[in-house]
């Protein structure tokens, strides 16, 4: 009896010190951000090998679905200051 509960004990601060980071991969896995959540659903439907807990492939993933952002051209100084008004 004393063996049961010293097992038992054992694996609930196994699971209690896993839980941090079981959370965190689910949250990766499955994002709340809707580009990120359609991009991992594009990669599953393109590739029935992807798995969406493996981090390397996450990523291959949103480098391939998820275009950067444009950058606005800058406004050379010049023209700034010509077109300002005082």
């Amino acid at each position: 009896m004393k063996g049961l509960s010293i097992a038992a004990v054992l694996l609930a601060s196994i699971a209690l010190a896993l839980t941090p980071t079981v959370n965190a991969i689910y949250g990766e896995a499955f994002p709340a951000e809707p580009a990120r959540r359609a991009a991992l659903a594009a990669c599953a439907a393109a590739d029935p090998g992807f798995h969406r807990l493996i981090a390397e492939e996450r990523a291959l993933c949103y480098a391939q679905q998820l275009q950067a952002p444009e950058i606005p051209l800058p406004v050379p100084r010049a023209m700034e200051i010509a077109t300002s008004r005082f």
